[in-house]
């Protein structure tokens, strides 16, 4: 016999409420209670339709990964390049990059949270990039298959950067980034 079914109005207060939370007070101010409390509704019901925080946290940002418009195709890779890059530096920069670098550093040490959040966070930005990559190869303007190995040469740095905070991600790195990767993907 299934359990009783969600509550669509109370999966919606449960993001929203974690976004604003992320927003007040940070990633470690995210709690089942908090929420709970945010939104008046009982841990037990958040707890029934999210086994923990980071189920909470992936679903609320797979959703508005969701939402987020596709990007315009230009008929450039380097310009559609540039603003793929450009857009996820500008989310990099706030509570999503600092969310990000806690639920990768969560998921190394969960075997099992990790493929929830490839598959349900970090999988749409892969998808982009790989759309990117396969209109362009289209066009004929790459000397490299738009595949997983050319998607990580170009994400490799951008997480490499985030988790470390080795150096910014800030608009004029996502404009020399797109120049040294165009170069090197179009063979030039």
């Amino acid at each position: 016999m299934p359990g009783r079914p969600y509550n669509p109005a109370h999966t919606e207060a449960a993001r929203a409420a974690v976004f604003d939370l992320l927003e007040e007070r940070g990633y470690e101010a995210i709690s089942m209670e908090a929420v709970a409390e945010r939104t008046g509704i009982s841990k037990q019901a958040l707890y029934r339709r999210w086994k923990h925080k980071r189920a909470l946290i992936v679903d609320a940002f797979a959703e508005k990964a969701d939402l987020l418009p596709d990007l315009p195709d230009t008929g450039n890779f380097e310009r559609d390049l540039r603003a793929l890059l450009r857009a996820t530096f500008a989310l990099l920069n706030g509570p999503c990059g600092v969310t990000n670098r806690a639920l990768v550093a969560e998921a190394l040490q969960d075997p099992e949270f990790l493929p929830e959040l490839r598959e349900r966070h970090l999988s749409r930005r892969r998808q982009q990039l790989r759309t990117v990559l396969e209109r362009a190869s289209r066009r004929g303007e790459l000397k490299v298959p738009p595949d997983d190995t050319t998607v990580d040469l170009i994400l490799g740095p951008v997480w490499y950067r985030l988790l470390l905070q080795n150096a910014p991600l800030d608009t004029s790195t996502a404009d020399d980034f797109t120049d040294r990767l165009s170069r090197l993907l179009r063979g030039s």
